[in-house]
C-alpha cells in the first residue's frame, strides 16, 4: 500500500495539470494602440496627477505581466518634475496608472512631447 502512495499522488497532480489554461496569445506591434489616439485620454491622466507643465511619453510598448493590461506608456512632464507615471493600456483606454515601478522599465526610456493638443499649465 506505501509503494502506490507516490505514484497516486504523482497521477494526481498529472492530472491537475492537464486541466490548465493554456498561455494567452502573444502580442504583435501591430495591435499597439496609437499614441496620437489616446492623446486626450492621456491628458487627463497628467491633469489627475496634477503634474505641471507639458506631458512627454515614452513609446508604447508591451506591459509587464504584472500588469492588468497589455500596453504601457511611460508619462511624465517637461517641468523639473521627476515623477514618472506607468500608464497601463487595454484596447483603447486607459485601465489603470500608477507612479512607475522598476519593472515598468520607465527609467530608461526616451520621452517626447505628446501629441495633440496642448495641456495648459
Amino acid at each position: 500500500m506505501m509503494r502506490f502512495l507516490p505514484a497516486f499522488a504523482g497521477l494526481l497532480l498529472a492530472g491537475c495539470a492537464l486541466g490548465a489554461d493554456p498561455a494567452p496569445p502573444a502580442l504583435d506591434a501591430a495591435s499597439a494602440p496609437d499614441i496620437a489616439a489616446l492623446a486626450t485620454k492621456i491628458q487627463d491622466t497628467f491633469k489627475l496627477v496634477k503634474l505641471t507643465g507639458y506631458p512627454r511619453v515614452s513609446p508604447v510598448r508591451k506591459a509587464p505581466v504584472s500588469a492588468l493590461g497589455d500596453w504601457i506608456v511611460c508619462l511624465t512632464s517637461d517641468s523639473e518634475s521627476d515623477r514618472v507615471y506607468a500608464l497601463i493600456i487595454q484596447g483603447r483606454d486607459i485601465v489603470d496608472y500608477r507612479l512607475a515601478l522598476t519593472i515598468d522599465g520607465c527609467a530608461h526610456e526616451r520621452f517626447a512631447p505628446l501629441a495633440g493638443p496642448m495641456v495648459t499649465k
